[in-house]
């Protein structure tokens, strides 16, 4: 009976703490689980809000990007490229709407690194256009580089454009009056973006074909200059080929060969 009591007793008190282990061994399980799922979730949450956050930086960029214009590659007339760099000057006096333009002829003096004053060849026409807020005055340049190699091309077709000169006058607009400023600030930097150099005066702008330069003259007043560094770059050669030393002496040997001893 004594042995009876006790196997009774040992079993109720074995039972509660294998149903115990179970029930904490279950725990540890779904707590695990609990624990996986939840950082599922987490990182769901964290590669979606990285998403979404990227998506809207790059609409930002996007729309925060503005269009920048390109600078002229020669004589533009309301966006129409009418002559590009290096046009002859009969074909660019043909398309000048005003045909009492005279053209003006003058040599611009160069001294070269060995001590050679030489004549550039240079030729401007000037002509003005009115339109309904300003008055411009615009100088079309022209230089002749096959000059510097043979001065028997001196005829007009071998006068290329190199730059151009306008002074804009802004006419009385009543109000609002538009002023220098206004031109520089809402057509100048909202079009061509910052400039590559602001010197003090100057708003430089430069390519790998031009460069563009506006700056305020007065109130009423701006000076823009456009000019072609092809060109630049092609009188340069010019000079260094015909007046350098190695250009002097291949001039020379091309001269000795009409000699015969």
């Amino acid at each position: 009976m004594r042995s009876l009591y006790i196997l009774s007793l040992s079993f109720f008190i074995v039972l509660p703490l294998q149903a115990e282990g179970m029930q904490l061994f279950r725990s540890k399980k779904s707590s695990e689980k609990d624990n996986t799922s939840q950082s599922s979730r987490n990182e769901r949450e964290v590669i979606a809000d990285d998403f979404v956050k990227t998506e809207v930086t790059t609409r930002k960029n996007i729309e925060s990007v503005i269009p920048v214009k390109r600078i002229p590659n020669g004589w533009v007339f309301r966006d129409e490229l009418l002559a590009p760099w290096e046009s002859n000057l009969p074909a660019v006096l043909s398309i000048i709407p005003d045909t009492t333009v005279e053209v003006i002829y003058h040599d611009d003096n160069r001294t070269t690194r060995e001590g050679f004053v030489l004549p550039i060849k240079r030729a401007s026409v000037e002509f003005q256009y009115t339109s309904r807020l300003t008055h411009e005055l615009i100088m079309l340049e022209f230089v002749n580089v096959d000059f510097i190699y043979s001065t028997t091309n001196n005829n007009d077709s071998h006068f290329i454009l190199e730059g151009i000169t306008k002074k804009v006058k802004l006419k009385d607009t009543g109000f609002p009056q538009l002023a220098a400023s206004d031109i520089i600030k809402h057509k100048v930097l909202m079009e061509y973006g910052s400039p590559k150099e602001f010197d003090g005066v100057w708003h430089i702008y430069e390519d790998i074909n031009s460069t563009y330069k506006v700056r305020e003259l007065d109130e009423r007043n701006i000076k823009v200059e456009t000019k072609s560094l092809q060109v630049t770059d092609k009188l340069e050669k010019a000079i260094d080929d015909t007046y350098s030393k190695q250009g002097i002496e291949y001039k020379k040997r091309l001269m000795v060969q009409g000699i015969d001893i």
